[in-house]
């Protein structure tokens, strides 16, 4: 028994074997001295022995023997329902551990070219989503989970949150994701990416992000002594501390390290200081709506401009190019010559819809353009509520605003932390007016004194807390108080307030009743850094196309008013018209917003990302032209 199941079986067939053959003999043996009649040839004897041994019912037939034989029959009955009964309940039990095993997710995965995500969590639904879609088109793909949690917990989890797989199979597996053995079961050395989660989420203290990381780190380092450096498959690795992302990228230049405070706190500045910027990034980030794709026409670009090429491109717009040692250059000048082994960045609804003509898609007509710009706001701002990403939200917000710039943070409480940290932020932007508010909003009369219409937009910053519908709760609950006050506002006669509200919501589920509230601009945390963590895990270097964008150095995305580049309005154009309007600017024109449309859902809030090229608009001076460009002006 203490080799396993194998001996244990191999025993009790030699134990049955062992009595069919002393049975037999002693049966034969006997008829030497009690002749019986019933049995005429010698075979006779090993067949009844063999049924009365497997079935006690046998013993029946020798109802008409001879006393001996009966006794031997007895003899065969007893030792056959030991024996069997021993088989039985051992292959009942062997069955059931192995049903158990399954379970458990003990066993191994077959599959190769999957995906491998390391670790569960809230963040799983969201890249698993992606994944889902981004597979749509294909048929035979998988999504492989290792976390130490539970099988049937997981199991349980995934199929209340995901209705439909469609052709995509998802496998969960328990085990340690920095273990050499557990990540043999789920076959990592033949994945085709991994997706590494942080055990430990932004809600934790430095401690906890601390180990959460030091579990990372430990994964990232069992898969490169199971690959190779040279092998390993494209890593994306959740990393909270600077260092530990530092070490993570020199282990390996397969691993793209993301921190998600940095990121939601760029993509909360960006979208606050642009209305409808939200709903632009909404759609790029993700496989769902428009996506990011790298490509190169096979004869290369035969000595065309950056401003020609992007007019061969009927259902797709060409952002910038991916230089042959990884450089990304977003927003060219419309004079630059690519070399022909550079990747074009294309915007695109999907990779069928990219073809490059031969000849331009249409020919653009004379227009005027005017010679206008904007100059740079003096942005008024409330940050409300206080966590992590709070000194990075005033830092990114240095950046972009122009000197005597405001920022109003409000809290409930402070502490020699908050204090501290206001102070050195105080000392290093002293061109930016920053203020420390201290109030309860959820007091009545509270509004009406910090008069939320005066500043250009409201920035919700969500608690770090561990339950996070309690946090989704208590920011829903002020956006209302929010919305409340402006409608009684307007009601009363005052100006339509055209402050925006940017709000940071933990969980997508709740993206609803944000939208009921009201609210044309938002942000959802984990379904932002989700969406973004599946998107890089098939294309590394999209990650690099991100943080372009988010640079403040590079060019960024924004919504700039149609006046900037048309006259005589209302204007009728078509989107390549636009295009060629924005290239007079130096700028990258992808889409058009269409202001009285920004609250209809159905239209997409307004927003039509790389529109057909002789799709006509008309254009109203409010109407905005979305663009990639080095400044607001």
């Amino acid at each position: 028994m203490s080799r396993g199941g194998g001996s244990v079986f191999a025993a009790l067939m030699t134990l049955f074997l062992g009595a069919f053959v002393f049975l037999s003999f002693v049966r034969i043996l006997g008829a030497f001295f009690f002749p019986d009649e019933s049995i005429k040839e010698s075979g006779d004897f090993l067949w009844r022995v063999f049924l009365q041994i497997s079935d006690a019912g046998a013993v029946a037939e020798d109802g008409e023997s001879n006393g001996f034989n009966k006794i031997i029959g007895i003899l065969s009955v007893f030792s056959g329902l030991v024996l069997f009964s021993s088989l039985v309940a051992f292959i009942t039990n062997q069955f059931d551990q192995k049903i158990q095993e399954l379970r458990k997710g003990k066993s191994e995965v077959l599959e190769s070219g999957h995906t491998l995500i390391l670790g569960f969590g809230i963040r799983t639904i969201e890249i698993l989503r992606e994944l889902i879609e981004a597979n749509s088109s294909e048929s035979g793909k998988a999504a492989v989970i290792l976390a130490d949690k539970d099988k049937e917990e997981m199991d349980d989890f995934l199929s209340e949150n995901l209705q439909n797989t469609k052709t995509t199979k998802i496998i969960t597996r328990s085990g340690l994701p920095s273990h050499l053995h557990s990540l043999k079961k789920v076959n990592a050395s033949k994945a085709k990416s991994i997706i590494i989660l942080n055990p430990s989420g932004s809600e934790e203290s430095e401690e906890g992000k601390s180990i959460g990381d030091a579990k990372v780190l430990k994964s990232i380092m069992a898969l490169v002594a199971l690959n190779g450096e040279s092998g390993l498959p494209p890593i994306v690795a959740e990393l909270h501390g600077l260092e530990n992302r530092n070490i993570a990228t020199d282990l390996s230049e397969s691993v793209q390290v993301m921190d998600e405070r940095s990121i939601l706190s760029k993509l909360l500045v960006q979208t606050s200081r642009t209305s409808g910027l939200a709903i632009v990034y909404s759609n790029l980030v993700g496989f769902e709506g428009n996506e990011i794709y790298f490509y190169k026409p096979k004869n290369g670009w035969r000595g065309l401009n950056f401003s020609e090429i992007s007019f061969r491109f009927k259902e797709s717009v060409p952002l910038g190019f991916r230089k042959i040692n990884g450089t990304i250059i977003l927003n060219p000048t419309p004079e630059y010559l690519p070399e022909n082994e550079e990747d074009a960045i294309i915007l695109a609804e999907d990779d069928s819809k990219i073809k490059f003509d031969d000849k331009p898609v249409t020919v653009n007509a004379a227009l005027s353009y005017p010679n206008t710009t904007l100059s740079r706001p003096i942005d008024k701002q409330l940050i409300i509520g206080w966590n992590s990403k709070s000194k990075i939200i005033v830092n990114e917000y240095a950046k972009f605003s122009s000197p005597d710039s405001q920022i109003d943070l409000l809290i409930n409480e402070s502490n020699e932390e908050i204090k501290n940290a206001l102070a050195k932020l105080k000392t290093k932007y002293p061109q930016i007016k920053l203020r420390s508010l201290i109030a309860n909003l959820s007091q009545e009369g509270i509004l009406e004194k910090l008069s939320p219409e005066q500043y250009d937009s409201v920035i919700f910053l969500a608690e770090e807390k561990e339950n996070i519908e309690e946090v989704d709760a208590r920011t829903i609950s002020l956006l209302l108080r929010f919305r409340q006050y402006f409608k009684k506002k307007h009601q009363a006669g005052g100006k339509k307030a055209e402050t925006q509200l940017i709000t940071e919501i933990m969980n997508s589920e709740n993206t609803e009743l944000v939208l009921e509230t009201g609210v044309k601009d938002f942000l959802i945390s984990n379904q932002f850094v989700s969406k973004m963590m599946a998107q890089v895990s098939q294309e590394p270097d999209i990650m690099r196309v991100y943080d372009s964008l988010f640079d403040p150095d590079g060019s960024e995305i924004y919504l700039k008013p149609a006046f900037l580049y048309f006259e005589d309005f209302p204007k009728r154009v078509n989107f390549a018209d636009c295009m060629l309007a924005a290239q007079q600017r130096k700028e990258t024109c992808f889409g058009i917003r269409i202001v009285s449309e920004e609250t209809d859902e159905s239209k997409g809030y307004g927003v039509y990302l790389i529109p057909d090229k002789l799709e006509y608009f008309t254009l109203h001076e409010s109407d905005s032209l979305i663009v990639l460009s080095e400044d607001q002006s």
